[in-house]
């Protein structure tokens, strides 16, 4: 009798450790998110090379830097009356002191009017590939290679792609 009231104590004992091994838990998590303020670029000034004279027979070009200040090399004078010279200004805003990076075009078209196209290229920024917000804002300045060719012809040239600057939080 002592051994079937034994083998019983341990038929129960497992049966309690089994029930115990297959009982079901959970446990709970909280789920959020933060929405932050998106990037945003807008443009504020326009860029614009001013004016130029090309060599009938020598090719050239203008580099506008950033900060609007212009060289030129090759078959390409600046004359007295330099016209309007401004590197483009992009500003950018969002969320307090973040990093972003910048993307700059590899080339854009202008069209002449009444005819002829030069291409704009090596486009430069300040700051240059990242930028860094202060309280929110940051302007971005952009300068570039206008390639002028060898008899260029006269007229005003406008693009017909865009300078497209382009912005994203690191």
């Amino acid at each position: 009798m002592k051994q079937v009231k034994t083998i019983i104590a341990i038929i129960l004992a497992m049966t309690a450790i089994s029930i115990t091994s297959f009982a079901q838990v959970s446990a709970t998590a909280t789920t959020s998110v933060t929405v932050i303020t998106p990037i945003a670029i807008s443009k504020t000034v326009d860029m614009n090379f001013g004016n130029l004279a090309a060599s009938p027979t020598v090719a050239g070009t203008i580099v506008l830097a950033p900060t609007g200040t212009r060289t030129k090399s090759g078959g390409v004078t600046l004359p007295a009356v330099a016209g309007t010279v401004t590197a483009a200004s992009f500003a950018v805003t969002g969320l307090g002191t973040s990093t972003y990076s910048i993307t700059l075009p590899g080339t854009i078209t202008l069209t002449g009017t009444p005819s002829g196209t030069m291409t704009v290229s090596s486009f430069l920024s300040t700051p240059s590939g990242t930028g860094t917000l202060a309280s929110g804002a940051q302007t971005v300045l952009v300068g570039g290679t206008l390639n002028v060719a060898a008899g260029q012809p006269a007229g005003a040239y406008t693009n017909t792609t865009n300078l497209t600057v382009t912005v994203n939080y690191n």
